[in-house]
């Protein structure tokens, strides 16, 4: 009996040890690709600025995959000549089929001398070209992709090393390896803290900002709501289709907003030219983000005198 529960407990071991490998390998290939995606935007948006647009006609196509990401693309690497020089470069394609003999205009860095496809880049998907930031805000909506890729590469590199590190204390059983994970678990959770901190004061930073706009008056085109939580029968976000120059935007409103206005109505607001935003004129901050981050204090804080000065306090006696 004891050797079948030993031998239970010692294949559950390894299936956990094989889902932690597994999971570890992941988040490193997703670290890893996060960062040449940085790269890849470092350089696009350098020639972006750097570059001077070229037509050039097409001598040799390629259509193997040579990235990782090429897999999910309808990609083409085109071969061409540019001054008596040959060069060969990535072209996406949205539509149609670039052939040899096809003109195509690029962006050549004199400098780097070489070819880049002007404007076309993996991009992270955003909605606020016609919804505004107030609506679950983040400071990340006003990041550029190069930073969100360096942002998501710093923290797909962070959770590896725990992750690495994690596995190594599992398998050596070192007393400093054991000291030092409650301190990189409490770091981890302290930057966790001070991102929603931060957030929170861009937030009431963003809003005062729009506030201090211009009034104007737009039509009301339809209402709607979202539920924060499934679990929550009152915390619900309320917004407004209107119609804005020649477009229409989504803006939040008050409870009290959806309830009296119907389509066709005009609405009052605040609209910020700077900033392209606008808010109804009685709209008041959202504190969602307050909750969350003193929340987060208090965790960090107690996490912080459970696993840290406890420990210093012991090994001081």
């Amino acid at each position: 009996m004891k050797h079948l529960i030993s031998l239970s407990s010692s294949i559950k071991s390894f299936v956990r040890f094989v889902g932690t490998l597994f999971l570890t390998l992941l988040v490193g290939f997703a670290a890893w690709a996060s960062w040449q995606l940085y790269e890849n935007e470092r350089l696009s948006r350098q020639f972006v600025k750097e570059g001077q647009p070229v037509a050039v006609q097409i001598t040799a196509t390629d259509r193997g995959n040579y990235s990782w990401y090429d897999q999910f693309t309808n990609h083409v690497y085109i071969t061409f000549k540019y001054l008596g020089h040959s060069y060969s470069t990535r072209y996406t394609q949205d539509s149609g089929w670039v052939s040899e003999g096809d003109k195509v205009v690029l962006l050549y860095h004199p400098q780097m001398g070489a070819f880049r496809q002007p404007g076309k880049r993996i991009h992270f998907t955003s909605h606020f070209r016609d919804h505004s930031r107030l609506i679950d805000f983040t400071i990340a909506s006003m990041w550029s992709d190069e930073r969100k890729w360096q942002v998501l590469g710093l923290a797909f590199s962070t959770l590896f090393m725990l992750l690495l590190f994690g596995m190594l204390t599992s398998i050596i059983r070192l007393p400093w390896l054991q000291w030092i994970g409650p301190f990189i678990m409490v770091a981890f959770v302290l930057t966790g803290t001070l991102y929603f901190t931060f957030n929170t004061l861009e937030y009431f930073h963003y809003y005062q900002k729009v506030k201090s706009g211009n009034q104007t008056t737009v039509q009301v085109l339809s209402t709607d709501y979202n539920a924060r939580s499934r679990r929550s029968d009152g915390w619900y976000t309320y917004r407004a289709t209107v119609q804005f120059n020649n477009g229409q935007r989504v803006i939040p409103i008050e409870a009290a907003d959806y309830k009296r206005l119907q389509p066709r109505d005009p609405l009052e607001v605040i609209y910020n030219r700077e900033e392209d935003d606008m808010m109804p004129l009685d709209y008041g901050p959202e504190y969602s983000n307050l909750i969350v981050t003193i929340f987060m204090w208090f965790f960090t804080i107690f996490l912080a005198r459970q696993y840290l000065f406890k420990r210093i306090r012991k090994s001081g006696e």
